[in-house]
């Protein structure tokens, strides 16, 4: 299987129902929507989608935990917080019911995606 693909099923250590939960929330389908989009802090997905910055937060760990999204950049504010920027890692997930179970496969974002993006990013700043 390619690196890019993650195959998972009712045997895995995050089952499929454990898959199926996480995709099926709302929060969590919005987050990530806009973080397949563009880069986001918390705060940005809090005010953007309406959400409680503390739900966010648990819905972002639940993500990074689940290999969904990833964080991409760290910023200093001048407060001197951190700032973390999240993106999205799905680039396809298909679920599957064969022989009585469930199956998911997730094809994830691969490197010419995320250099492209990089070089999206540095076209824009100029």
């Amino acid at each position: 299987m390619p690196d890019n693909q993650l195959h998972r099923d009712a045997q895995s250590t995050n089952g499929v129902g454990d898959f199926l939960e996480i995709l099926g929330n709302k929060y969590i389908d919005e987050i990530l929507s806009l973080t397949s989009i563009k880069e986001c802090s918390a705060l940005e997905l809090s005010k953007e989608l309406n959400i409680p910055l503390a739900t966010v937060y648990r819905k972002l760990k639940l993500l990074e935990n689940s290999e969904l999204v990833e964080n991409v950049k760290t910023i200093i504010n001048l407060s001197g917080n951190e700032e973390k920027y999240y993106r999205c890692l799905v680039n396809e997930a298909t679920v599957s019911f064969n022989d009585g179970k469930f199956s998911i496969d997730l094809k994830r974002m691969d490197h010419i995606n995320k250099i492209l993006r990089v070089w999206q990013r540095f076209s824009k700043s100029k």
